[in-house]
C-alpha cells in the first residue's frame, strides 16, 4: 500500500552507523484520497541506500508491504504539487458549477414567469367561457318565456278578435226579434223601450267590469315599479358580486404565483445546500492533506508569521527551533511514559478479567471492584493522553514548519512549503463556505417569510370565498324573487289585456246599438228606416264574428 511518510535519520554514537526510518503520515485510499494516520507509526528501512539522497525530515511517497517492508521510496514534492493542481482544477470545476447553477436559477425564474402568464391567460379564458355560458342559458330562458308569452298572446288575440258563434247567434236573435216586432207594429215603442232598458242594465254591468279593470291596471303599475326597483337593486348587487369575483380571481392568481416563487426558492435552497456540501468536501480534503503533511489547519503559519520568521536572524530562528524541539521531545517522552502506563493498566484489567472468569460469583466481588477502579483510572489517563497527543501533533506541526523555513534559509530545503501553498486555497474555501452559509440562512428566512405570507393570504382568501359564496346564494334567492315578481306582473298584465280585449267588443256593440235603439224609441223613424237599421245591425254583428 502507498503511504505519505517523513524520513527520520538517527546517528549512532560517535557518528558511526545509525538507522533510517519512515514516519507514516497518510495512507492512499484511492485517487486523490489520503487518509491521515493519527498515531505515529515508524517503520525501519532495511536498505538505507534507498534514501541516501534524501534528507532527514523530507516528505516521501513509499510503498509498504504487508510485512512492513519499505519499497519504492520517492520524493513527494511532485506528488504534492499534483494534489495542489487537482485542488485548483476542482476549484475551477466548482466555479463552473456555480455559474451553471446561476444559469439554472435564471432559467427557472423565466419559466416561472412564463408559466404564471399562461395560467393567468387560461383563467381569464375560463372566466370568459363561464360568462358566455351564463349568458347563453339566460338567452335560452328568455326565448322560452317569449315562446310561452307569444302562445298566450296568440290565444288572447284569437279570443278577442271578434264575437264567438254563440254571442253572434244571441245578438242575431235579438235583431230578428226586433225586426219582427217592427214589422207587425210600425211604431212598437214599448218593445224598443224594453230592449233599450236591457242595454242600459248591460252597460251598468260593463261599467263594473271597467272599474275592476282600472284597479287591475293600477296594481300592474305598482307591481312594475316594484319590479324595476328590484331589478335595479339586483343588477347593482350582481355587479358588485362580479367585481368581487374578479378580485378573488386576481388574489388566487397572485397566491398561485407566490407558491411558484416559493417552489423556486426551495429549489434554489436545495442547490445551495449541494454547493455547500461540495465546499465541505473540498475543505475536508484540504484538511486531510495538511494533516498528512504533519500539520493541523489551525497551525498553518500565516503570511505575516512567515515573513517575520524570514526576517528573523538565523541564530534566533535556530534557537527557537531548538527550544521547540526540546519541548517536543520532553512532551513526547512524557506521552510515551503515559502510554506505557496505559498499556500496563490495560494488561492489569485483562488479568483481573481472566481471574473473574475462573472463580465463582461470591468470590469475584472484590475483583470486580478492583476492575472498576482500574477502568476508571484507564479512562482518565486515556483522556489525558488523547489531549497530550493532540498538543504534541500541534507542536510537531509548528516545529516542522519552522524547521522547513530554517532549512530553506540555510539552503538545505527545496524552497517549496506545502503548508503555505495550501493556505490560500484553504482560506478561500473557508470564505466561500462562510458566505454560502450566510446566503442559505437568508434564503431560509425568506422562504419562512413567504410561507407565512402564503398561509395568511390563503386564510384570508378562504374567508373571502366563503363570504362570496354566501353572497352568491343570496343573489340566487333574489333572482328567484325577481323572476317570480316578473312572472306575476306578466300574468297580471295578461289578465288586464285579456279582460280589456273581451270587454271592448261588447262595449263597442252596446255603443253602436244604444243610439240606434234610442232613435227608434222616440217614434220618428219610418218603415224604410227600420229596415235599414235592422240591416245595419246585422252587418255589424256579422263583421264582428
Amino acid at each position: 500500500m502507498q503511504y505519505l511518510a517523513e524520513i527520520q535519520k538517527t546517528q549512532a554514537a560517535f557518528g558511526l552507523g545509525g538507522k533510517v526510518q519512515v514516519r507514516l503520515l497518510a495512507r492512499n485510499a484511492g485517487e486523490n484520497n489520503w487518509q491521515p494516520i493519527g498515531n505515529d507509526q515508524l517503520i525501519q528501512i532495511q536498505d538505507p541506500s534507498q534514501v541516501q539522497d534524501l534528507k532527514d525530515g523530507q516528505l516521501v511517497i513509499t510503498d509498504i508491504t504487508g510485512s512492513n517492508v519499505v519499497q519504492n521510496v520517492t520524493e513527494a514534492s511532485k506528488r504534492i504539487v499534483g494534489i495542489l493542481q487537482n485542488f485548483s482544477r476542482a476549484q475551477e470545476r466548482f466555479r463552473a458549477a456555480e455559474e451553471e447553477v446561476e444559469q439554472w436559477k435564471q432559467s427557472l425564474n423565466y419559466q416561472s414567469q412564463e408559466l404564471h402568464r399562461r395560467e393567468q391567460e387560461l383563467e381569464n379564458r375560463e372566466i370568459e367561457l363561464e360568462t358566455l355560458e351564463a349568458k347563453r342559458q339566460e338567452a335560452e330562458e328568455i326565448l322560452a318565456r317569449l315562446e310561452t308569452e307569444r302562445g298566450s298572446y296568440e290565444s288572447m288575440r284569437a279570443a278577442a278578435a271578434g264575437l264567438s258563434a254563440d254571442q253572434a247567434n244571441q245578438l242575431m236573435g235579438i235583431v230578428n226579434d226586433l225586426s219582427e216586432s217592427l214589422g207587425s207594429n210600425g211604431s212598437a215603442p214599448m218593445d224598443v223601450g224594453e230592449i233599450l232598458q236591457v242595454i242600459y242594465e248591460r252597460q251598468n254591468i260593463l261599467n263594473g267590469f271597467w272599474q275592476q279593470l282600472d284597479s287591475m291596471r293600477q296594481e300592474v303599475e305598482q307591481r312594475r315599479r316594484e319590479l324595476d326597483q328590484s331589478q335595479e337593486s339586483y343588477q347593482q348587487r350582481l355587479q358588485q358580486w362580479q367585481q368581487a369575483q374578479s378580485v378573488l380571481a386576481d388574489a388566487q392568481a397572485e397566491l398561485k404565483a407566490q407558491r411558484n416563487i416559493l417552489k423556486l426558492q426551495e429549489n434554489n435552497l436545495a442547490l445551495g445546500k449541494n454547493q455547500l456540501a461540495v465546499q465541505d468536501q473540498l475543505h475536508q480534503k484540504a484538511v486531510a492533506v495538511i494533516e498528512a503533511l504533519g500539520g493541523t489547519p489551525n497551525e498553518v503559519l500565516s503570511p505575516e508569521e512567515v515573513q517575520r520568521l524570514e526576517e528573523l536572524p538565523i541564530e534566533e530562528l535556530e534557537s527557537a527551533v531548538h527550544n521547540l524541539q526540546a519541548e517536543f521531545d520532553k512532551l513526547a517522552n512524557y506521552v510515551s511514559a503515559q502510554e506505557d502506563e496505559l498499556a500496563s493498566l490495560e494488561g492489569e484489567i485483562a488479568d483481573i478479567q481472566s481471574q473473574i472468569a475462573k472463580i465463582n460469583e461470591f468470590e469475584c466481588l472484590e475483583l470486580e471492584s478492583s476492575k472498576e477502579f482500574a477502568e476508571e483510572q484507564y479512562k482518565l489517563l486515556e483522556d489525558s493522553v488523547s489531549g497530550m497527543r493532540r498538543s504534541m501533533q500541534e507542536r510537531q506541526a509548528a516545529l516542522s514548519q519552522r524547521r522547513a523555513i530554517l532549512d530553506r534559509r540555510k539552503g538545505n530545503g527545496s524552497g517549496d512549503d506545502p503548508f503555505q501553498n495550501l493556505l490560500p486555497l484553504l482560506q478561500q474555501i473557508d470564505a466561500q463556505r462562510s458566505h454560502q452559509r450566510q446566503e442559505l440562512e437568508k434564503m431560509e428566512q425568506q422562504i419562512d417569510a413567504v410561507r407565512n405570507y402564503i398561509q395568511q393570504q390563503q386564510d384570508s382568501l378562504n374567508r373571502q370565498i366563503q363570504d362570496h359564496q354566501a353572497q352568491h346564494q343570496e343573489l340566487q334567492s333574489t333572482e328567484l324573487s325577481v323572476r317570480d315578481l316578473q312572472a306575476f306582473v306578466a300574468e297580471l298584465s295578461g289578465k288586464v289585456a285579456i279582460q280589456e280585449q273581451l270587454l271592448r267588443p261588447v262595449q263597442d256593440i252596446v255603443d253602436v246599438i244604444r243610439p240606434k235603439l234610442e232613435f227608434l224609441s222616440n217614434g220618428s223613424s219610418t218603415s224604410s228606416s227600420h229596415d235599414h237599421l235592422v240591416q245595419e245591425l246585422r252587418s255589424i254583428i256579422s263583421a264582428m264574428v
